[in-house]
């Protein structure tokens, strides 16, 4: 059989069978902004450039599914924190909103109207209209233990972590409520999948026990939400997740996108099956290696993971700004 787009290539091999060949999807984000000549505060606060930079980069190298920006900050302002905009960098929280850990149960669902969310939300809408026929178009999310951590800062929270694990269980879980009408509105802006970004969450910063007791419930929860209007939940986690690759899958996860310090091959033995794998090529390799280094990375990864389906070639994490735009033509070129 023929498959005729890309998205026919990504959902044959989530059934976890062997496409015609790997699918790419390229975690592109603002790299896009110099490729396009759209500055990144344009992308970041207009629905409109920040799509037609997408597509540009989409349009002009053909891979097989759209991301709108990885951007951590964008709840957490939403709800209060003070967020800054550096040059030619991402954003970040520089103030977290509530220093009182209990008041975050006061705190109400994300309101989209009025606020930088309506960005993200548009340009999900606008790429779902413009290739969502024909590309899984995906939307990203903050997941809940990263939420608590911005909102009450993240050494406050591993604090509370170490001397009340019910009581930051039950931050974090509330979290997810909090986070639940801005899911449902990527969902309903045509969103295929929705990524879950838990960075705090990874082993470099708590242990496999209580990413367990306390980040896995509430993940578990936000996972259900996106299944029940149908779409796909895929868990990035960054840094180093080995250890937890059989919990993430637990999840529910239909994906896990693992960064570089994961051994791909061994994560598939524990994954195949259950969830798919998205990764890993090293985004400082993309940074600062050459074309040929990047092809050879990529190669590996496929060798590693890509036979029986259940494997998407992608980086590690978000492309770094400043990648030479012939590492994403090498990256490409060996999933085709």
């Amino acid at each position: 059989m023929t498959l005729t787009s890309p998205i026919d290539l990504i959902l044959e091999t989530m059934r976890f069978n062997e496409p015609e060949r790997v699918p790419i999807l390229p975690l592109v984000g603002l790299f896009a902004s110099p490729v396009a000549n759209v500055p990144i505060n344009e992308m970041l606060t207009d629905a409109n450039n920040q799509t037609r930079a997408l597509l540009h980069v989409l349009r002009k190298h053909s891979y097989d599914g759209v991301f709108n920006v990885m951007d951590l900050t964008a709840e957490a302002e939403a709800l209060g924190a003070k967020i800054e905009f550096p040059k030619n960098k991402f954003p970040y929280v520089s103030k977290h909103p509530i220093s009182d850990a209990s008041a975050v149960f006061d705190t109400r669902p994300l309101k989209i109207s009025g606020t930088r969310l309506e960005v993200f939300v548009d340009t999900t809408r606008m790429l779902s209209s413009e290739v969502g026929n024909t590309h899984l178009v995906s939307s990203y999310v903050i997941g809940p233990f990263t939420l608590a951590g911005h909102l009450l800062g993240v050494h406050h929270l591993l604090e509370l972590l170490m001397q009340d694990a019910d009581l930051t269980r039950d931050i974090v879980n509330h979290c997810v409520e909090i986070l639940s009408y801005y899911v449902d509105s990527l969902i309903d802006a045509g969103a295929h999948n929705i990524v879950i970004l838990e960075p705090t969450a990874s082993n470099s910063i708590i242990s496999p026990r209580h990413f367990r007791d306390i980040v896995f419930p509430s993940i578990k929860k936000q996972i259900d939400q996106i299944h029940s209007s149908n779409s796909k939940a895929t868990l990035h986690i960054c840094g180093k997740t080995q250890r937890i690759i059989g919990d993430m899958c637990n999840t529910g996860a239909d994906a896990l996108s693992i960064d570089s310090h994961v051994n791909l091959q061994e994560a598939k033995e524990v994954a195949y099956g259950k969830s798919v794998l998205i990764g890993n090529v090293d985004t400082s390799l993309l940074l600062e290696g050459n074309r040929d280094e990047v092809a050879k990375a990529a190669k590996s990864c496929i060798e590693a993971a890509a036979a029986g389906g259940g494997f998407i070639l992608s980086s590690g994490c978000d492309f770094p700004i400043e990648t030479p735009e012939d590492n994403l033509i090498a990256l490409i070129s060996a999933a085709k």
